[in-house]
């Protein structure tokens, strides 16, 4: 996604990265508030099972949803906990086969040639974490997908990284390196499916291909999984090196409406357009493609911007019904398309009572989006889940 999240996360993370520095376990939590929000209760869809007239998706698609740790006290109910694994257990239920698993590196600033691992810092995917939510997602039935994911801690985007120099560029990339051999050994003894080697890195996809393909020769000698690259939408196209992967992995977040009115058939008229043009990427690459992530907010410009943060704007008006129509439209969309080979919803929270987001975000739990989710996943329509 190209924009990161409100001012007090970023303050959060801002203390991660001393505590990565310092390697220490000792820091205290920063809450994370959620933003002002025009309506404040989200339970009115309670009950809520599968929607009507949707069939399951085929079962070649990879049905997947992004997990995302929960850092609020002192990420008790995030990765590896109790909580977390009964979420796991609940996204079973819902139809979902496969989890996407996201543990951060931080940089402080986009010119910074360092990435700085997790560490210690007690809120956060640390190493233990990870592995206890891989196995509690095994556990569960469900296969893995490690998605390794960098941070600016000042909130800009990690795809206008950038240096004055190739000595600099060269340090980055080794720090980089280093930081992902890391997340390959723990993948590979924890037998992860599929590894994702990068994230949205747009300034670096071509400069750096040499250094790229090394790297991808690398995680291949020690993991034995499916490896993919992550690209934004609008760089898949371009990316050089797709040939020594697994899959085309692409972060769809392109606009499908210019305005809140927009109907039905202009939506899915945008998803066809787009999704055109990454068939004939994927017929002249000739891999299959994951949707590595996607996702809509619950607010009236969903479709026109989604990839924006809810925390970006003060006060939010709620709009479920934007949200579903994103997820019904695109889950048709991909059905009969051969070359999909996975979908991941971005997101689910490990703790059903966060508040790291509002009801105007992305999760669709105990939204009209999830009765979507859930028919098209084949889950079980006598059960859902209950809105935070």
């Amino acid at each position: 996604m190209s924009e990161m999240g409100s001012p007090k996360l970023a303050v959060v993370f801002a203390l991660c990265l001393i505590a990565c520095s310092k390697a220490s376990d000792e820091r205290a939590e920063t809450p994370i508030e959620a933003p002002e929000v025009a309506v404040k209760n989200t339970k009115t869809e309670a009950g809520l099972r599968c929607a009507p007239g949707i069939e399951p998706l085929p079962n070649r698609i990879q049905r997947g949803i992004c997990v995302a740790h929960n850092y609020q006290v002192s990420g008790s109910k995030g990765y590896g906990s109790k909580t977390s694994a009964a979420t796991l257990k609940e996204l079973k239920e819902l139809g979902v086969q496969w989890v996407s698993l996201t543990p951060f590196g931080f940089m402080e600033r986009l010119d910074e040639p360092r990435v700085h691992p997790i560490g210690n810092y007690r809120a956060g995917e640390t190493d233990e974490r990870m592995r206890r939510e891989i196995r509690q997602a095994k556990e569960a039935g469900l296969h893995v997908v490690l998605k390794p994911h960098l941070w600016i801690v000042d909130g800009k985007w990690r795809g206008e990284i950038d240096f004055k120099d190739k000595k600099a560029w060269s340090q980055w990339f080794d720090s980089y390196e280093k930081w992902m051999l890391r997340y390959t050994d723990l993948a590979e003894a924890e037998a992860v499916d599929i590894l994702v080697v990068g994230v949205e890195l747009r300034s670096m996809e071509s400069r750096l291909e040499e250094r790229w393909r090394r790297l991808i020769r690398k995680v291949r000698r020690r993991f034995e999984g499916k490896v993919t690259y992550s690209a934004n939408w609008d760089d898949a196209p371009s990316l050089p090196w797709w040939d020594v992967l697994d899959y085309i992995g692409i972060q769809f977040y392109p606009p499908l409406a210019s305005n809140p009115r927009a109907d039905s058939s202009t939506i899915r008229s945008k998803i066809n357009e787009q999704l055109a043009a990454i068939e004939t990427l994927s017929e002249a690459r000739g891999k299959p493609v994951l949707f590595t992530e996607v996702g809509y907010r619950s607010s009236p410009d969903a479709l026109i911007e989604p990839h924006a943060w809810p925390e970006r704007t003060g006060k939010i008006r709620i709009d479920h019904q934007t949200q579903a129509e994103g997820y019904r439209a695109l889950t048709e969309s991909i059905r009969d398309r051969p070359w999909v080979a996975g979908i991941y919803w971005w997101k689910w929270f490990t703790d059903p009572a966060t508040t790291e987001e509002g009801p105007a975000g992305f999760s669709p739990r105990g939204k009209p989006a999830e009765a979507i989710l859930r028919a098209a996943y084949g889950g079980n329509c006598a059960a859902s889940s209950t809105a935070p």
